[in-house]
């Protein structure tokens, strides 16, 4: 029996239950690749699930990541698209940080040798979702737009996107001077201060009195600011969920400036007709790589045993772009 090695959460709590095993090399079946990770995305959500925070419960044990770059090492009967041997991109349920990891051929996009898998991780989860929250969940072309955390993961990609969709201005918050720094560099026109109680009121300031056409908020800490600086007729779009979340709303304020909130969640693409924007998104940002129409920055990598030092790091909101794991790197190359 051929054993690898992965991550096992079997409590939840801190960054330290995330425990390094050696487990069966996991066997593809019908519909599915075996995957020889290379690199797997760490995302906020994971941090999450580990809390116990997570939108919906995680049964234990579980091995966490959902997004994982590499070498398909095997097929399962039925698969006629990948062989042996293919550099490929994925999604995968669970079980991404690990060496060897199982996912659905149909969740599969091939990888071009000009993209690393480092970089091809935050194609994935982050940059699927920069890319729907810009083409599909709001028109925003010929309209402003306020992005929190634009120096995050998400962030990062929803900036350059959001600018080839033709928004005509960019606002964004990020909690240190560094992030905000950053941000302007990758074109976010304003950047704000979310810890500043009146960060509304300057972006109101430089939009003329106007205010946000669009708005895209996810940890909950911009919320309400976010609503004081929204243009009449604008859109909120709320992605993702903060830590014991738990947001005041006046409808009649909506009502009375035809503004509209939505919400988005990635996982709800997958079982809906509009299913194919998925693999539309991931193949179109390997297109704008390609292009150099699209720059993904990495914040850090980490072997695999170092699990515990990236969910720290993000958890402590210390990240700039996408950190990743590297299952088959020795800690002391890091």
């Amino acid at each position: 029996m051929r054993l690898a090695k992965q991550i096992v959460v079997h409590f939840f709590g801190g960054p330290d239950v995330l425990s390094l095993v050696d487990m069966p090399v996991p066997v593809a079946g019908p519909g599915q690749v075996l995957i020889r990770v290379e690199a797997a995305g760490v995302l906020y959500g994971d941090v999450m699930r580990r809390t116990d925070r997570y939108l919906f419960p995680t049964p234990l044990p579980y091995t966490p990541g959902t997004e994982v770059a590499g070498v398909i090492e095997d097929v399962g009967p039925g698969v006629g698209l990948h062989k042996r041997g293919d550099r490929v991109v994925s999604f995968v349920q669970g079980g991404g940080y690990a060496q060897f990891a199982i996912a659905e051929a149909a969740s599969v996009v091939s990888l071009p040798a000009r993209i690393d898998f480092a970089h091809a991780t935050a194609l994935l989860a982050q940059g699927s979702t920069a890319y729907l929250l810009t083409y599909d969940a709001a028109v925003i072309r010929g309209k402003s737009v306020f992005i929190e955390s634009a120096a995050g993961g998400v962030g990062t990609q929803m900036v350059q996107l959001a600018k080839a969709q033709g928004a005509t201005f960019i606002a964004g918050s990020a909690s240190t001077q560094a992030k905000r720094d950053y941000a302007r560099r990758n074109g976010v026109d304003w950047m704000v201060d979310p810890a500043d109680p009146a960060w509304y009121s300057t972006v109101l300031e430089v939009t003329d009195g106007r205010g946000i056409d669009v708005g895209y908020e996810s940890s909950g800490a911009c919320f309400e600011q976010l609503l004081k600086c929204l243009s009449p007729f604008g859109t909120l779009v709320k992605f993702g969920r903060g830590v014991n979340e738990c947001q005041a709303l006046d409808p009649a304020a909506v009502v009375r400036k035809n503004q509209s909130i939505r919400g988005f969640y990635l996982p709800g693409y997958k079982n809906h007709p509009k299913s194919s924007l998925l693999r539309d998104a991931t193949s179109h940002l390997i297109k704008s790589v390609l292009a150099n129409e699209l720059t993904v920055d990495i914040s850090d990598r980490f072997a695999l045993k170092d699990a515990y030092s990236a969910h720290a790091m993000i958890e402590g909101r210390r990240t700039v772009g996408k950190v990743v794991l590297e299952p088959w790197r020795a800690a002391d190359d890091v």
